[in-house]
C-alpha cells in the first residue's frame, strides 16, 4: 500500500476504488486490523459505496485530523481501541467543531465495555466482527442521519391527495395519469405516486407494474430510509415517475394503520426527494385516509355527473369541514362526463357545493380501453389526455402562485 507523506512522517494510506457509488456518502476507513479492513472494504464494495481513504488508526491524531479536513468524508469507520489517546480525546481532535463526519466505532468483538466507551466518546454506531450482516443496517441508519442533517436550498416537494367521492368515479385512473402529466409539465422534477388506498388499492393494475415491496414496508423501515435503500420500495413507471405501491392482500381495516410518527417521517423523506407527491386516498373520508390528510396541501375531490356521486360529494365535503380540513384546499374535479356539459350544468354543481369546478374530464373509454396490456402509456393526444394535462398545468400554476404570494409576504415581513 503506497504511503502518503504527512508532517514528515509516512502513514499507510490508500485511495478508495474509483466507481459510481450507489451509497451516496463519502467514507473514510481508520483501522489497524487487517481483518477488519478486509471485512469493511468488502461490505462497502457490496453496497457499491465509495471509500475515499484508508489510514492506520494508530497514526498521530492531528495528522488524521488534517486528512479528514482535506478529504471531507461524511462518515468514518474507526477502530477506536487502536487510536492514540482516549477515544473521547481522539474524536475531539479529529472532529473539533462539527458533528460530521459521523463516527462508526469498530471492534474485534462485542464487549459491552467497548460499546459503552464508544458511545460515550461520541460514536454514532458500534459494529463488531463479524460485520456482516449488521453492517448493512448500520449503513442505512447512518445514511438516514446524514440525509436528515444535509442542508439544501431546494423547496420541499408538494403533496397532492386524490380522493374519490364514491367508488367508480375513476379517481385511481386519474391519479395515475395525472402523475405522469405533472412530470411532463415540470420537465425536470421527479414525481411519486403513493397508493394509500387501504380499501381497494389498484394503482399497480393501472400502471401494469410488478411490484416487490411498497408502502407497508416503507412505513416499517422509516428509521433507515435514505437515497441508497429507497429503490427497494418503489417501482419506476417512467424515468422520473415512481410508484409506491400498496401491498397486496392487506386491504381493509384489519390491515392496521401506521403510527403518526411513521407517517410524518415517511412524508418528510419523500418531500426531500420528489417535486410532487400524489397520494391515492381511495374513496370517501375514513379513518385510514384521514391519518394522511393532515400532511397534504391540496386535495382533488373526484366526482361524477350522477346523483349517487354528487350526493356522496356533499357528504365528503361535510366530513372534511367537520374535521377542520379547509375548503380552500379542496379542488372539485368532474370526471367521467358523458359529453361536454352546458354552462348551466357546471353552474348548478358549483352552486350546489358553493365551490368552483376546477376541471371537467370526459368519459373517454375508447382511449382508456385501448391502453397496452403490458406497460403504461400516457394518451397525450386524446381528449382525456389533454384534459389531464390541462389539470396538471392548473395545479402547477396554483402552487407557483401560492409560493410567490408566500415569498411576497415574507419579504414584507422583513425589517427595513
Amino acid at each position: 500500500m503506497p504511503p502518503v507523506e504527512m508532517a514528515g512522517q509516512s502513514i499507510p494510506f490508500e485511495l478508495g476504488p474509483a466507481r459510481h457509488e450507489a451509497w451516496p456518502w463519502r467514507v473514510g476507513i481508520i483501522i489497524d486490523s487487517g481483518e477488519l479492513v478486509a471485512e469493511i472494504s468488502g461490505a462497502l464494495s457490496e453496497m457499491n459505496a465509495q471509500w475515499e481513504f484508508h489510514v492506520a488508526a494508530s497514526a498521530p491524531a492531528f495528522e488524521i485530523a488534517g486528512l479528514i479536513q482535506r478529504q471531507r468524508p461524511d462518515v468514518i469507520f474507526v477502530e477506536l481501541a487502536a487510536v492514540e489517546g482516549s477515544p473521547v480525546e481522539w474524536i475531539n481532535i479529529i472532529r473539533p467543531s462539527s458533528e460530521i463526519p459521523l463516527v462508526v466505532a469498530l471492534h474485534s468483538n462485542a464487549e459491552p465495555a467497548g460499546m459503552i466507551a464508544a458511545m460515550r466518546a461520541g460514536a454514532s454506531e458500534f459494529v463488531s466482527s463479524p460485520v456482516r450482516p449488521g453492517i448493512f443496517e448500520t449503513m442505512d441508519r447512518v445514511g438516514t442521519q446524514l440525509e436528515a442533517r444535509q442542508t439544501t436550498t431546494a423547496a420541499p416537494g408538494r403533496m397532492l391527495g386524490v380522493l374519490s367521492a364514491k367508488g367508480g368515479c375513476g379517481a385511481t385512473t386519474l391519479a395515475c395519469h395525472l402523475a405522469v402529466a405533472m412530470q411532463m409539465a415540470t420537465g425536470t422534477g421527479r414525481v411519486l405516486l403513493a397508493d394509500l388506498d387501504h380499501q381497494s388499492p389498484g394503482v399497480d393494475r393501472v400502471y401494469r407494474s410488478q411490484v416487490r415491496a411498497g408502502v407497508t414496508e416503507a412505513f416499517d423501515s422509516v428509521r433507515r430510509l435514505n437515497s441508497a435503500c429507497w429503490p427497494e420500495f418503489v417501482t419506476p413507471v417512467t424515468g422520473s415517475v415512481d410508484l409506491l405501491s400498496a401491498a397486496r392482500g392487506t386491504a381493509g381495516p384489519e390491515a392496521g394503520l401506521p403510527e403518526p410518527w411513521r407517517i410524518e417521517n415517511l412524508f418528510r423523506f419523500v418531500r426531500r426527494h420528489y417535486s410532487w407527491i400524489l397520494a391515492d386516498l381511495g374513496r370517501q373520508v375514513n379513518p385510514s385516509n384521514w391519518a394522511f390528510l393532515p400532511n397534504i396541501e391540496d386535495l382533488l375531490l373526484v366526482t361524477a355527473p350522477d346523483v349517487p356521486a354528487l350526493y356522496q360529494t356533499r357528504s365528503v365535503l361535510q366530513a372534511l369541514a367537520y374535521r377542520g380540513f379547509k375548503k380552500s384546499r379542496v379542488h372539485l374535479v368532474l370526471n367521467r362526463n358523458q359529453k361536454v356539459p352546458q354552462d348551466f350544468w357546471i353552474e348548478s354543481i358549483e352552486q350546489m357545493f358553493d365551490m368552483k369546478v376546477l376541471a371537467v374530464l370526459p368519459y373517454d373509454m375508447g382511449t382508456l380501453g385501448k391502453m397496452p396490456r403490458h406497460g403504461f402509456e400516457f394518451p397525450a393526444t386524446s381528449a382525456y389526455g389533454r384534459s389531464v394535462s390541462k389539470l396538471a398545468g392548473l395545479m402547477l400554476k396554483s402552487a407557483g402562485a401560492e409560493a410567490s404570494a408566500l415569498g411576497a409576504t415574507q419579504a414584507r415581513a422583513q425589517p427595513a
